[in-house]
């Protein structure tokens, strides 16, 4: 069998493991399955692209070196994230002000209604990332991300309970994001798209 293709039926959690137990070219999968992601998680903690590739290799290097001291109990997405999230606040710590980066998103070739819904998710994220840091932060690991309430707890280090009162707050004024976007259009004589809030 296609080693390549084993390697794609393995879960993030088991490459972690076989890196841990020496397979090291191993994470270079990891590394494939969680770029875009973690840039996304990551852009609004800097002011450039460039500081947040940066900062993706920073987290991508820090997870290498402590890749023995993670724990399958706990999604791998989770435990990089926290260590991005460290990561970050380590680099920016004498920097507090932070400028949202407008959100960059390629649409995927497809039928129409899928590259329609694919629009519509991408204006929303564009919206989301106007939203304070951590309300958009808390949105990207519920919903792109799909993290329980606990596993955002642990990224964020918050109480569960704060972090479903942050979610609130973040749905309640993306809406009213959406709602001032949608009359914008309006006003412009543009017919507003009809966004699947799903979450909302």
């Amino acid at each position: 069998m296609d080693r390549s293709l084993t390697v794609k039926h393995l879960s993030d959690e088991e490459l972690a493991l076989k890196v841990a137990a020496g397979s090291c070219s191993l994470f270079e999968e990891l590394v494939s399955r969680y770029s875009a992601r973690l840039f996304h998680f990551l852009r609004h903690r800097t002011e450039t692209d460039q500081d947040i590739e940066d900062m993706v290799q920073e987290t991508f290097l820090k997870a290498f070196r402590s890749i023995d001291r993670f724990n399958p109990e706990w999604k791998f997405s989770t435990w990089l994230y926290t260590i991005g999230g460290r990561s970050a606040i380590s680099r920016h710590r004498s920097n507090k002000k932070m400028k949202p980066d407008p959100a960059v998103a390629s649409s995927i070739p497809g039928p129409e209604e899928i590259v329609i819904q694919k629009q519509e998710s991408q204006n929303i994220w564009e919206l989301a990332n106007q939203l304070p840091e951590k309300e958009y932060e808390a949105l990207w690991l519920r919903y792109a991300e799909d993290m329980s309430i606990k596993e955002i707890a642990r990224v964020t280090k918050k109480k569960p309970v704060s972090v479903r009162v942050l979610l609130y707050r973040a749905r309640l004024n993306l809406a009213k994001r959406i709602d001032q976007s949608a009359f914008s259009k309006k006003l412009a004589g543009t017919a507003p798209a009809k966004h699947k809030l799903s979450f909302l």
